[in-house]
C-alpha cells in the first residue's frame, strides 16, 4: 500500500455550490496567493480523516458508517463566510464556512463514531466544518480576511446535503480527491 494514500469521510457537496466557490476564488487569486488553490472538483466537508488505511479497517468502517446513515434523511445547509487557519497575517488555510446547523453536527458525530469503532484513532480537536479553498499563504504583503471577505462576498446559498463519500487522495493529482464509496442519505 501506498503510504502516501490518506483516506477521509466527508460531506459531497453540489456541483452549483463547488462551481460558486471556484468562481470566488477565480476573483481572490490575484490578490492574495497562495502556493495551491485547490480544484473545485476537491471541495468538501471532512467528517473523519482517517490517514492511511488498511483495507480491514476501511471496511469495517464503511459498515459501520452506512448502517449508522441508513436511514438519515438529506438536509439543508447554508454557505457562510470565508475564514482561514493558521496565523491571521499568513493562514495555512484559506476556508468558506457552513451556518451553524445541528444536524451537520449530528451526520458528523455518526460517521466519527463508527470509525473509532472500527478502530481508526482521529483527532481529537472539536468539528468545524469548512470548506478549504487554498493552502499556504505566499503573498509578500500581509494577508487580511477582511480584505478576503469584501472582495469574495459570499452570497447566503442554500443546498441540500444528500451524500456522505469516502474519498482517497492522490497527491500531487489535480483535483487530487478520489470518491471511491458514496452513502446518498434519504431524500
Amino acid at each position: 500500500m501506498n503510504m502516501n494514500t490518506h483516506f477521509f469521510f466527508a460531506l459531497v457537496l453540489p456541483d452549483d455550490i463547488k462551481a460558486y466557490l471556484n468562481a470566488v476564488t477565480e476573483q481572490l487569486k490575484p490578490d492574495f496567493p497562495f502556493k495551491k488553490w485547490l480544484h473545485p472538483a476537491d471541495y468538501h466537508i471532512t467528517m473523519a480523516f482517517l490517514g492511511n488505511a488498511p483495507d480491514t479497517l476501511k471496511e469495517d468502517a464503511l459498515g459501520r458508517v452506512g448502517s449508522e446513515l441508513a436511514n438519515e434523511a438529506s438536509f439543508g445547509l447554508e454557505l457562510g463566510d470565508i475564514g482561514g487557519f493558521g496565523k491571521s497575517d499568513s493562514p495555512r488555510i484559506l476556508w468558506a464556512g457552513v451556518k451553524q446547523q445541528e444536524r451537520l453536527f449530528a451526520i458528523q458525530r455518526k460517521v466519527y463514531n463508527s470509525c473509532i469503532e472500527a478502530g481508526f484513532e482521529l483527532d481529537k480537536k472539536p468539528f468545524k466544518p469548512h470548506i478549504t479553498l487554498a493552502r499556504k499563504f505566499e503573498g509578500d504583503n500581509p494577508f487580511s480576511l477582511e480584505g478576503v471577505r469584501q472582495m469574495a462576498n459570499v452570497q447566503e446559498k442554500h443546498f441540500e446535503a444528500d451524500q456522505v463519500a469516502l474519498y482517497q487522495t492522490h497527491l500531487g493529482a489535480y483535483p487530487s480527491y478520489e470518491k471511491i464509496f458514496t452513502i446518498n442519505l434519504q431524500k
